[in-house]
């Protein structure tokens, strides 16, 4: 028996989830997550991979920051006793992430551990590592290019970890800048911290849930968020995306996005004039000149 162990953010169960769905043959493996992996598995219709659902939410021994010492010991003392009553000498089990806590946690005597090994990109690295495991080949796209001017774009400003989110006045910039060019802007605003901006959207979504934002996604011809489960969900969807970075992280980023130059980066260090100068200069170019990237230093 195969467990792949899905217990990190909505993100990391995107991806692997993504990379599972295009196993030819999905035998003989189990996921074990949380009621976070079971949700995202609903949009992989025919993955066929039954999901164990051990925790509400991310589990305390990967959020200590916020559950504190003591949950994190308690969930883990209790994940490590299910685990042994289930697996078998000669399973294996697939990690997220090549992690010290995982590794000690899921230690077991006759038992294979495999993680992938940060070399060139998260799809890519845990591409390899499944192809391994079990000797398929897995088909990885490149994100999608925008093509052409958009004419409906969806924003999401929010990202889980908060010095991750895209800054007010960058949101502001990035909606004047849409505007003027007679874009239908759909925005995303989970904790409603953009109501001003209401009145100069088409849509101000608040109390969204994940399928009705994945809806949204979906009817865009172009996705701009932070780095936030969202913009995974673009790649999935095949929606070509902008993402707008803080601090630069393109490992996670999807395939492709800083090939094309599909990023915007330490947008909260860029004053209004830049950022409205690369923005404009790369919604200006779908489809009709090489990849360039835009940097602020």
């Amino acid at each position: 028996m195969i467990h792949h162990i899905s217990l990190l953010s909505y993100g990391d169960n995107l991806i692997s989830l993504t990379l599972l769905s295009r196993l030819r043959d999905r035998s003989g493996i189990a996921i074990v997550g949380s009621a976070h992996t079971a949700q995202i598995a609903g949009f992989f219709p025919g993955l066929d991979i039954p999901v164990s659902v051990e925790f509400d939410s991310v589990p305390a021994f990967y959020d200590v920051r916020m559950r504190g010492v003591m949950a994190a010991v308690r969930e883990a003392i209790t994940f490590r006793r299910r685990m042994a009553r289930w697996v078998r000498a000669g399973d294996s089990l697939i990690l997220e992430h090549d992690d010290a806590r995982s590794r000690a946690l899921l230690r077991f005597p006759g038992v294979t551990l495999f993680e992938p090994k940060r070399v060139a990109n998260v799809y890519e690295d845990r591409r390899s590592m499944l192809q391994t495991v079990f000797n398929q080949q897995i088909a990885l796209e490149p994100a999608r290019v925008l093509s052409a001017p958009p004419r409906r774009v969806t924003i999401n400003p929010a990202s889980r970890v908060r010095q991750k989110s895209m800054p007010s006045r960058i949101l502001s910039v990035l909606v004047s800048s849409l505007k003027a060019r007679d874009i239908e802007i759909q925005l995303i605003d989970p904790e409603q911290e953009h109501r001003a901006l209401a009145s100069r959207v088409d849509g101000h979504h608040v109390g969204t849930t994940l399928d009705e934002a994945v809806a949204l996604i979906r009817r865009s011809d172009l996705y701009i968020g932070a780095d936030s489960l969202l913009m995974h969900f673009a790649y999935y969807c095949g929606t070509p995306a902008i993402v707008l970075f803080n601090e630069t992280n393109l490992y996670f980023a999807p395939p492709g996005v800083a090939e094309q130059g599909s990023y915007l980066e330490h947008v909260a260090r860029a004053t209004d004039d830049e950022f409205r100068a690369s923005f404009d200069a790369l919604l200006e170019r779908p489809g009709l000149n090489p990849p360039t990237l835009h940097l602020f230093n």
